[in-house]
């Protein structure tokens, strides 16, 4: 082979390479993006554009598409309960505006009170603003990742186990608060911050459910406690209404018995009175007493119950009654 030859080769091989070269470059040049994607491209290193949704053609050898570096973590967990933490990186050149998740790790935490937590976080997180993420930081996903655990420590560390376990919603919220307004600067919008899972540590959970079974056993004491209590007070008060009950039963009683004998009584006198006054106009033609007679027929019945007795009795008069007189007047009478 001549040199001429070989040199036409050898030119001929070199052509063909940039034009395939050239061809390649040309197809890269054509780029898709899709809905709520971005692409970032730069002209001789420099920012030149973001590409929105739609075909875009790109100007071969001067443009050149930004890349950004992007971890994923996949968390498994056997059955055994141990967690396993998987983190692939990758160089991705298309930047998802869409809303994603953030899946942390377990944190080991110490709060106030020197009690060990495991606490298992997620975020929501959104892409708002593609040339910050470019450019304001190289590793995101490793920078936010830190700044939450960081300030999660600091948030719980300062708060005992109770307002822990009792405050998730305000933990939630001092996280964002904290964390947003340096995440916006790196065009990385943290929307919500959830605690997924807190677990104390083995000790804790025994010391916890010993406390929760004996919490439960004084509220029984104290609704045993008020239940008899108020059963006794209801007993007395029953006891009290039936004693009132009864002594105003009573009091009525005595009262109608009252009132009955008072009304016997005044029967009995104004029938006595009635008879008195007919006896008096009935003697009164004999110049006779009507008192004394009454007395003297009394006398009479007493003396015929006394005869009528087995037994002997001696009566003594006093000297100094009209009895006889009486008698006598009455037998006078009778004889008249």
């Amino acid at each position: 082979m001549s040199l001429g030859v070989a040199v036409g080769i050898s030119f001929g091989s070199l052509f063909g390479l940039i034009l395939i070269w050239f061809l390649i470059s040309v197809l890269k040049s054509f780029i898709v993006v899709a809905q709520n994607e971005r692409v970032i491209v730069e002209s001789w290193g420099k920012y030149n554009r973001t590409l929105t949704a739609g075909f875009h053609c790109l100007m071969p050898v001067r443009d050149r598409i930004r890349k950004i570096l992007w971890k994923h973590n996949q968390i498994s967990v056997d059955k055994y309960g141990n967690e396993t933490i998987q983190m692939t990186q990758s160089l991705v050149h298309k930047i998802d505006l869409r809303e994603s998740l953030f899946d942390f790790p377990l944190q080991s935490i110490i709060t106030r009170d020197n009690v060990e937590l495991k606490i298992h976080l997620m975020a929501l997180y959104q892409l708002v603003d593609p040339v910050r993420v470019c450019y304001e930081i190289y590793d995101l996903p490793l920078a936010v990742g830190n700044l939450v655990k960081t300030t999660l420590r600091s948030v719980i560390g300062a708060m005992g186990l109770d307002d822990t376990l009792a405050s998730r919603d305000e933990i939630n919220q001092l996280i964002q608060q904290k964390v947003s307004h340096i995440c916006l600067n790196w065009g990385f919008k943290l929307n919500k911050v959830e605690l997924l899972e807190i677990i104390p540590t083995r000790d804790v959970q025994i010391a916890m459910n010993s406390q929760i079974a004996a919490e439960r056993i004084r509220r029984a004491s104290i609704i045993e406690a008020d239940g008899q209590r108020e059963k006794d007070r209801t007993e007395a008060e029953g006891a009290t209404q039936k004693m009132i009950a009864i002594s105003k039963g009573r009091q009525q009683v005595t009262i109608l018995i009252a009132r009955g004998q008072a009304d016997s009584k005044t029967l009995i006198a104004e029938g006595e009175a009635r008879a008195l006054k007919v006896l008096a106009e009935a003697v009164k033609p004999f110049s006779i007493d009507a008192t004394q007679y009454l007395i003297a027929i009394k006398y009479l019945e007493t003396f015929g119950k006394m005869a009528t007795s087995s037994s002997r009795s001696v009566v003594y008069f006093p000297l100094n009654t009209n009895l006889v007189g009486e008698f006598r007047t009455i037998l006078n009478t009778k004889r008249k």
